[in-house]
């Protein structure tokens, strides 16, 4: 740990001292009054917002404009929780506010904060705080808090399971900051987190010899998170770009498979270092490099569960990202290749994998787009716990190797206001993570149905198209369709794990917890400005769990349906009305364990 320690704060000396190479310059040369407008320009359109309440005023295509295809690129993944045991939010379609804009339509430039809070039944809290403490033409400095809580009773398919609290509260803040130089940014910032929460799904030895459903479901789990980072950027004007950060994460569980046994800690420490420079016009070479290096302190049960020690052994990843870059004035294309070094498990593996992307119009308003990717996903058990917060914490998983992820399709906004996208794509992916109910109990009186990250080799053969039409801002509707077809096949290392029972060809598995086909829907109707009413849909079907003796078991299609009305008073204050579950399903995004009922929210939202 102090190892880990001293390595974070030397990589975050040698940053600041870069940063102290970029202040030279900057006392060096003063701004004129044309420079000092366009950065206070291009500040005045920043601002960093960590939350994940979706707006309630959303943005209309205003223009008939050419869709624009983003360029593929390595991010980290943000540090929120999940939070699908509250009402199912469907996908919004339609484009909503850009992060410079609020509830409100309020511009945040104009203000330095806001405020976000909602309530309602089954004790569901939700809350957004966001405050500039400095925003000048070269620094900015932001704190955010954000909070979502529930604690109320679901219900089981089965009827033998009696009613259950399904309590949960996650907790996120954070602070960033930003300082501009001449030639270059340096950022700097931290986040903490806290989630609480209870294991309150259906026992899965039920049926099982010496089965005992006195399992426990109230006690709260506690997942505790801890992340700094640091790093420098150079302009994108200058002739030769560069970037170097860090950062160090540490994520700390409160309790292994029962309260009576420690849980595990995980330290995650991610460097990124780059540079390009420029070939010719519009042409541009670089290379890239991402390390990943993860150590853990076993959970006290560890020796009697995990057959392989060396699960816990510290593993590291290193991707060498060499691309060339060529655009005009119509087309943009990425050649790039993923090298790749991966050890895990007293194993070390070498693979390559493409980074291609190319775009360019093929009609009036209509784009051709194609990538081709790849690359490694560390699977750490923050990421994971923050997908399904009732993952199993005495198994860490592999990282997943992508050998190839290829997406095609075409986007096209033929006349104002219409815009449509139909793509297909094909993935393969060596050490996938689904997520399957434990089949059986291995800690006396120990949690309720923790979630075991299956870890199989995946093909999946995606087709899916997407409509959006917007009427004058007074009517806009979006559709959209996915369907997937997975083939899956036994990897070495998991094929006699804890994750699946009684399964030994193929062809016995199933794609657990992934939908085959997903739909969503929706529309939103200004009748007068200040109003917006909302309607979304949305249908998840074929999902499978597998439960040991009982084999492959298909969980039951979610349709949900959600009604949202919001007023905007004036540019300061706005207001919110929320009815979630509208056919008063009983569903399941994870097997046993149930999603709330119907459920009434409300909510403000202030610019100050």
């Amino acid at each position: 740990m102090r190892k880990i320690q001293a390595l974070m704060m030397s990589v975050l000396l040698s940053g600041i001292s870069l940063s102290g190479l970029a202040q030279e310059s900057d006392e060096k040369k003063e701004d004129t009054e044309r420079e000092k407008k366009e950065r206070q320009q291009n500040l005045n359109r920043e601002m960093t917002l960590e939350r994940e309440y979706d707006p309630i005023v959303q943005d209309a295509t205003k223009v008939n404009t050419l869709p624009v295809v983003r360029e593929m690129k390595i991010s980290k993944r943000p540090i929120t929780y999940s939070d699908y045991a509250v009402p199912i939010l469907p996908e919004k379609e339609m484009y909503v506010l850009p992060p410079e804009k609020l509830m409100t339509e309020v511009e945040h430039h104009k203000r330095n904060g806001y405020l976000h809070f909602g309530g309602g039944m089954l004790m569901n809290m939700t809350g957004d705080f966001g405050y500039h403490l400095l925003n000048t033409d070269r620094d900015l400095l932001s704190v955010y808090f954000s909070h979502r809580s529930a604690n109320g009773t679901v219900e089981f398919e089965d009827e033998t399971i009696n009613k259950r609290k399904a309590k949960f509260n996650d907790n996120l803040g954070g602070l960033d900051f930003t300082h501009r130089f001449d030639k270059a940014t340096l950022k700097l910032g931290g986040r903490f987190g806290y989630s609480a929460f209870n294991y309150y799904g259906m026992p899965t030895n039920i049926g099982l010899p010496d089965s005992d459903l006195s399992n426990d479901s109230i006690t709260n789990q506690g997942d505790r998170l801890i992340n700094v980072y640091g790093g420098v950027m150079s302009d994108t004007t200058t002739s030769t770009g560069y970037h170097i950060g860090i950062d160090y994460t540490n994520f700390d569980q409160k309790y292994s498979l029962s309260k009576e046994l420690d849980g595990m800690t995980e330290n995650h420490i991610g460097i990124n270092f780059g540079i390009s420079s420029p070939v010719n016009n519009g042409q541009r070479f670089g290379i890239d490099v991402n390390a990943n290096i993860l150590s853990y302190t076993a959970p006290s049960s560890a020796s009697r569960i995990v057959v392989d020690s060396s699960a816990f052994d510290t593993h590291f990843n290193v991707t060498l990202n060499p691309y060339y870059r060529m655009e005009s004035d119509t087309w943009k294309l990425l050649l790039g290749l993923n090298l790749a070094l991966v050890s895990q498990n007293s194993e070390t593996d070498v693979f390559v994998s493409p980074d291609i992307t190319f775009d360019a119009p093929i009609a009036n308003w209509s784009v051709f787009y194609a990538k081709l990717g790849g690359g490694i996903e560390s699977n750490s058990m923050a990421e994971l716990s923050r997908t399904n917060r009732y993952i199993n914490p005495v198994f860490t998983a592999d990282a997943s190797k992508t050998w190839a992820d290829l997406k095609l399709g075409v986007r096209s906004s033929a006349t104002a206001g219409l815009w449509f996208d139909l793509f297909a794509g094909y993935k393969y992916t060596e050490s996938d993570v689904l997520f399957n109910p434990s089949s059986y109990d291995w800690a006396d009186n120990g949690f309720n149905n923790v979630s075991m990250a299956f870890q199989p080799t995946t093909q999946r053969i995606q087709v899916g198209a997407t409509l959006k039409y917007d009427y004058k801002q007074i009517v806009d509707f979006y559709l959209k369709g996915v369907y997937n077809y997975y083939n899956l096949k036994f990897s070495d290392t998991w094929k006699n794990s804890y994750a699946v029972k009684d399964l030994n060809e193929d062809s016995d598995l199933e794609a657990y917890g992934k939908p085959s086909f997903v739909a969503n829907a929706g529309i939103n109707v200004r009748p007068v400005k200040p109003l917006t009413v909302s309607l979304d849909y949305c249908m998840t079907s074929g999902m499978y769990a597998n439960l040991g003796l009982e084999g492959n078991v298909k969980m039951k299609t979610i349709n949900d349906l959600r009604l949202r009305a919001s007023w905007k008073f004036n540019d300061i204050f706005g207001a919110y009305a929320q009815f979630n579950n509208l056919l008063f399903q009983k569903r399941e995004l994870y097997y046993g364990y149930p999603l709330q009922p119907f459920s009434v929210m409300a909510g403000f939202s202030v610019n100050f």
